[in-house]
């Protein structure tokens, strides 16, 4: 028998990771697999309350949005133009983190959560408040994405696991 490759991580194996890793952070799986973790990131000077929201059969990647304080625009921006955001329109506020460049296969299910996603949400989170400084995104970046980019069951998942949060 061969081994065809790093197999997915269970909902299970994520969240004991979390909590093994990120003990500040709350974590619940629902009854369909679907994680749903919360907690704390200070990556400068803002500490910040983020959702992560990973669904393993139907989510290609997690989903990341901060949900305190709320993403603001630069003064006289829109929310909109906040850079690396994978923006949904409709709930501008719960548009996710954009951490991962998806033609680049840089993180699959094999991946633990914990030893990434949150790290990225902390480096995300340091150049936001640099951009709020400077006006400019000074991370490496590939291009825009929105939810409604994705693909429809990928689109209607995230929604659906949105619906509860502020």
């Amino acid at each position: 028998m061969t081994n065809s490759g790093p197999k997915r991580r269970s909902s299970d194996a994520q969240l004991k990771a979390m909590t093994d890793k990120w003990p500040d952070f709350t974590g619940r799986k629902l009854p369909d697999g679907t994680l749903i973790l919360c907690g704390p990131l200070k990556p400068k000077a803002q500490l910040y309350t983020v959702y992560i929201f990973w669904k393993p059969e139907a989510m290609s990647l997690p989903y990341v949005i901060v949900d305190d304080p709320p993403l603001q625009p630069r003064p006289g921006g829109t929310f909109a133009e906040i850079p690396h955001l994978i923006f949904y329109e409709e709930k501008p506020e719960q548009s996710g983190l954009c951490l991962f460049d998806p033609a680049g296969m840089e993180w699959s299910a094999s991946d633990l959560i914990a030893a990434t996603t949150v790290y990225w949400t902390a480096e995300w989170l340091a150049y936001y408040e640099l951009w709020h400084m400077t006006g400019e995104w000074l991370a490496p970046s590939v291009g825009y994405e929105s939810v409604a980019q994705m693909n429809a069951a990928e689109s209607r998942t995230i929604k659906e696991l949105l619906v509860d949060v502020h």
